[in-house]
């Protein structure tokens, strides 16, 4: 094994150009400034003399083709077109050494250490980023700045989002957290990828342990707990993870599957899927990192893109209205001046402040109505954010102060209970 590696790592090095193929992992962010970016590399060649400055050669090839976590939102500093229209000038930075013109400093802190037949050096390589895209622009090369969502972040935030690991019927999240080392490594992995993206997340353990702990459910039905845990998480949406390997001699690889559900109605925001490149690496959170970086975009833009349909088509929300078993009135009762049943009044409440009207009755009986569908604007009448709180209260107020019955509000996440109490 040891002999298979040497020989392909000596022909990564012989074969070195513009095309190579440099796993990210070889470079990360020391700091960065307007001015300044410090980055730590790392070199390797079959010459214990020549590793740092392959180092150095490794810290510009994925500057420019493939990007770095923590500069320039993860994004290639150009874009495949102009790398492909500006051949002359990348061959010349990158095969003739004319990188070195914007390197202030570069500094050994580890090696060259030898591996198998090949020597491996860390070098620290200040960069002056700033030069580097004057001489770009000079060339009438732009710079290509990475955007998380384009002109769909500037519109609305983005959700806040829990990562969990898809299950399988029967199976439960405590289940695979404890015995699914693999899928938890890569729920981690996703979550760390969206923090990274500016993307607020919610972590999936330290939920499921505060719902555990709560005697608000049920302990001896592990589904009931995931359902009750994701609604009440206080995430717009969740992401489901799903792992598979290929494993093989000449190298190993992921796939990792997301789908994108909103917490409230479970209904469908996005999904992608990719597979890694194959390395000689069995550790699956440097394969998840390879799988995520190359769909992530992509994946954050379909979420957002279907978030900025709220914008228009206003948020979904779920309402529970149910009667107290003490309670005198049910949905029958005739209510109002209108003297209409309960659950007609209802009805036509949600349709006068759904936005648009847009609402959906999933059933009624006398002891309950629920709406599994209800669009509620973005914004109020004067332009304020109206939130689902907001739908709850005005409800609630008029059920007590129009109606002129006693009745108890509660909301979790984008659902609302309303309890009839008379």
């Amino acid at each position: 094994m040891k002999y298979l590696i040497s020989i392909l790592l000596i022909f990564l090095v012989l074969t070195s150009g513009i095309s190579q193929n440099y796993q990210t992992g070889d470079v990360t962010l020391i700091s960065k400034s307007e001015n300044l970016l410090v980055l730590s590399a790392i070199g390797w060649h079959n010459k214990k003399n020549k590793t740092e400055e392959e180092a150095k050669k490794t810290a510009f090839r994925i500057l420019f083709n493939i990007g770095i976590e923590g500069y320039n939102n993860a994004k290639p500093l150009v874009d495949l077109k102009s790398r492909t229209e500006n051949k002359d000038y990348f061959n010349k930075m990158l095969l003739e050494g004319r990188y070195n013109m914007f390197v202030k400093s570069s500094r050994s802190v580890s090696g060259p250490d030898r591996e198998a037949r090949i020597f491996k050096s860390t070098v620290h390589v200040a960069i002056y980023i700033a030069a580097l895209k004057r001489d770009m622009k000079a060339y009438n090369i732009s710079p290509s700045f990475g955007q998380v969502t384009s002109d769909v972040e500037k519109e609305i935030q983005l959700p806040t989002i829990m990562v969990v690991p898809y299950k399988s019927e029967g199976k439960s999240y405590k289940d695979i957290l404890q015995n699914d080392f693999d899928r938890r490594i890569a729920v981690a992995k996703v979550q760390e990828s969206f923090n990274k993206k500016g993307v607020s997340t919610i972590d999936l353990e330290a939920k499921l342990n505060a719902a555990l702990r709560s005697a608000n459910f049920e302990m001896n039905d592990a589904q009931t707990i995931d359902k009750q845990m994701l609604r009440n998480s206080g995430s717009d949406v969740y992401v489901t993870v799903d792992l598979k390997k290929d494993f093989a001699s000449n190298g190993n690889r992921i796939a990792l599957i997301l789908k994108a559900y909103e917490t409230s109605t479970g209904n469908v925001l996005a999904n992608k899927q990719n597979w890694s490149a194959r390395f000689r690496t069995s550790a699956i959170d440097q394969l998840s990192v390879m799988a995520i970086k190359t769909i992530m975009d992509d994946f954050l833009d379909q979420v957002s893109t279907n978030f900025q349909k709220k914008v228009s088509n206003g948020n979904t929300i779920v309402l529970n209205v149910s009667i107290a078993n003490d309670a005198i009135t049910d949905m029958d009762s005739e209510l109002g001046n209108d003297q209409l049943p309960l659950s007609d009044v209802l009805r036509l409440w949600v349709k006068k402040n759904a936005h648009k009207g847009r609402y959906h009755v999933q059933g009624s009986v006398a002891e309950a109505v629920i709406f599994d569908q209800i669009q509620v604007p973005s914004k109020d009448e004067n332009g304020n954010t109206y939130s689902v709180n907001d739908f709850a209260f005005n409800l609630w107020d008029f059920l007590r102060s129009d109606i002129g019955i006693a009745c108890k509000k509660r909301v979790d996440g984008n659902t609302i209970y309303i309890t009839i109490l008379e």
